[in-house]
């Protein structure tokens, strides 16, 4: 379920959908994976549950406040981040751009 006006960016290579999961809880769906170098991006289908990451998003896709203010944010809220392949497989990232458009960036941590 996508929160009306609020999607998320990502890049990774193929088509395999991937989960994001901040902790053990899921974000989102990813899909449309592709890659640029070290940067990945997709398209992001958010869960009911990414509604209390809305302000964290939209912290970090305004790039003023990324680049120059310090994230008003706890900890615990800016690490521990993932994406899931369709095995199982998890694998650690920084945490990722969500855009409103539904477009979700992110880099391998």
């Amino acid at each position: 379920m996508r929160e009306e006006g609020f999607r998320v960016r990502c890049v990774e290579a193929g088509s395999e959908m991937l989960k994001l999961f901040h902790r053990a809880e899921l974000i989102g769906l990813i899909s449309n994976v592709n890659q640029d170098g070290f940067a990945m991006s997709g398209e992001v289908e958010l869960t009911p549950a990414a509604a209390a990451y809305k302000d964290l998003f939209a912290f970090f896709t305004d790039e003023q406040k990324a680049l120059y203010e310090e994230p008003p944010f706890a900890e615990e809220l800016l690490e521990h981040w993932s994406v899931e392949t369709e095995s199982g497989e998890r694998k650690e990232i920084v945490i990722p751009g969500v855009y409103e458009d539904g477009e979700i960036c992110w880099r391998y941590g």
